[in-house]
């Protein structure tokens, strides 16, 4: 499987090389009049909950043009090098808080030159997401903990917490993301839960329907960082990409992994099941980029069009 995704991306690396002309780097003369001739958006219009691709092309800021840093609000943006685009184009994926409100937004880039510190401000608008409410029939337990669960959830927020701020400094994926089942769709990202009738919380994944015991499949080249059972989302399996991407995969009736284990894009993680705060067998599945909860299927074909395919 690994062979199979590397040798995929190193083909379409050799073609784009084939076909690129030369780059003119800018100097102190050609300089961009504009930052859009640098740094460009998948989208510049972007709903609350969803990713956007920034590319930035570092060789038009000048020869001496280093060290990108990205910022959106008080997340730091990993940048990793272009997976198909030659040495010196950059990508950061920007996950827009379910949180957003609508509103003119700016994302924050810096870099250094000749000169010295250098910054400027790439536009977005947020738009919203028009998320659906739903209400759901849970365990009354799994609402309403007790004092020795509460302390139990005290405890595992601190682990999630800490897993998601150590992502790999290096990109463990490559080629595109996949579905971890092959299934429709049964609630879908970002609604208003109801829990018992009581708001409880936004559904920060994608949810596919699957009768218990059905195999679930790493989405993408990563790293096991967590494999162990959780009070909300029963057994649970989260996976780092690097770069600040993780993906997770919750209500597992087995777990297959171990933390620390070093997995290929389509490897068999665990079986699906109905543990945790469920109201019935199903798969949750939920992406993480940047320290922002995104829209699984959105972030699908945002990476798919990264790299050339149709989303």
């Amino acid at each position: 499987m690994m062979n199979a995704f590397l040798y995929r991306e190193a083909i379409a690396v050799f073609a784009i090389t084939l076909v690129v002309s030369p780059l003119v780097f800018a100097t102190a003369e050609n300089e961009p009049d504009d930052i859009s001739q640098v740094a460009t958006l998948s989208s510049a219009d972007v709903a609350n909950g969803q990713v956007a691709a920034l590319e930035i092309n570092l060789r038009k800021l000048g020869s001496t043009a280093a060290n990108p840093k990205v910022r959106f609000r008080q997340n730091t943006v990993a940048l990793f090098q272009h997976p198909l685009k030659p040495s010196g184009i950059y990508c950061g994926l920007i996950g827009i808080p379910l949180s957003a409100t609508p509103e003119n937004a700016a994302i924050d880039l810096e870099w250094t030159d000749a000169r010295g510190h250098q910054a400027a401000s790439i536009p977005m608008r947020i738009l919203d997401g028009k998320y659906k409410k739903e209400a759901l029939k849970v365990d009354s337990r799994r609402v309403t903990p007790d004092k020795k669960n509460l302390e139990r959830i005290k405890r595992e927020k601190k682990e999630i917490r800490r897993i998601y701020s150590s992502s790999s400094d290096i990109r463990q994926w490559f080629g595109s993301f996949k579905r971890p089942l092959t299934s429709e769709t049964t609630s879908p990202f970002g609604t208003r839960r109801l829990f018992n009738g009581q708001h409880r919380s936004y559904h920060t994944g994608t949810d596919f329907r699957a009768k218990i015991g059905t195999p679930v499949y790493a989405s993408n080249f990563g790293i096991v960082r967590l494999a162990k059972n959780l009070f909300y989302s029963g057994n649970i399996v989260i996976i780092d990409h690097g770069k600040g991407v993780f993906t997770n995969y919750a209500h597992l009736s087995k777990i297959q992994v171990a933390a620390g284990q070093v997995i290929a894009g389509g490897h068999q993680i665990g079986l699906s099941g109905a543990s945790g705060r469920v109201s019935g067998p199903h798969l949750h599945w939920a992406v993480r980029v940047n320290g922002v909860y995104v829209d699984p299927l959105q972030f699908l074909s945002v990476i798919a069009s990264l790299l050339g395919q149709n989303g």
